[in-house]
């Protein structure tokens, strides 16, 4: 069997390198399509014989459309292991894709699919290792401000009945969210949020009937604090193993 796995790698870089130097040779006259004398009709055909293979080939190669949940989990993750990018949509077509759906129409479509489509294939995970000094000064200041918040209960003065039911409605949302992330991606994901970085105010001392014992507890949470905060730490975020994004 191993004879015959490596046998069908090397007829898969022939195949690969075949293509390859074809596209190569064609490249000059595919970049002249308007020496064709094409009519728009003609172009729109090719257009959609294209976007057509193209499906077929993503259905056969096991490659699935991105979903707005999925979208939506990628994006709550706060991806901190790349730097953001923003795509300017503006110089994105809508023409092609949006006709192309409109006859052929796809099961839950994602709402920027006028735009752009990404089919994913397996899931895989990104790690990191750095000190990540601002984001954790980002986290100790948000729990600092929750534990403000609750301590004086200034979130009771601005927030309203109708807001309250909102807030159910999110919670419901986010674990339905949590819920198609543990079904789509099997990694764990490890976050800044969940490291062990306290401040001193946070402890509450009802958990300890004595000061000294208090006292001590303070002491090594601290101590433990500023060590992580001075350390490096490892990361991890669930990824797709594979993407395509097409677009024009």
């Amino acid at each position: 069997h191993e004879v015959d796995r490596n046998e069908f790698l090397k007829l898969c870089k022939k195949v690969e390198y075949t293509i390859r130097a074809w596209y190569l040779l064609q490249f000059d006259d595919l970049m002249r399509l308007e020496q064709q004398n094409l009519t728009p009709e003609e172009i729109d055909t090719l257009e959609f014989n294209f976007m057509t293979y193209l499906f077929q080939i993503m259905e056969k190669s096991n490659f699935k459309l991105l979903s707005d949940e999925e979208y939506d989990v990628a994006q709550s993750g706060k991806y901190l292991l790349n730097l953001p990018i923003k795509v300017d949509e503006s110089k994105l077509d809508k023409k092609l894709l949006t006709t192309y759906f409109k006859e052929h129409p796809h099961d839950n479509l994602p709402t920027f699919a006028d735009k752009y489509i990404i089919f994913r294939r397996g899931i895989g995970f990104d790690r990191t290792t750095d000190y990540f000094v601002m984001e954790k000064v980002d986290v100790l200041i948000s729990r600092v401000w929750r534990l403000l918040q609750r301590v004086t209960r200034i979130d009771r003065l601005f927030s309203k009945k109708p807001q309250s039911k909102s807030r159910n409605d999110i919670k419901k949302t986010d674990e339905i969210i949590e819920d198609t992330e543990e079904q789509e991606l099997f990694v764990e994901r490890i976050r800044l949020e969940k490291i062990e970085l306290r401040l001193l105010i946070v402890l509450s001392l009802k958990f300890y009937k004595t000061t000294i014992n208090c006292n001590l507890k303070k002491r090594y949470v601290l101590l433990d604090s500023i060590k992580n905060l001075m350390s490096k730490m490892t990361i991890q975020e669930p990824t797709f193993d594979r993407m395509i994004v097409v677009y024009r």
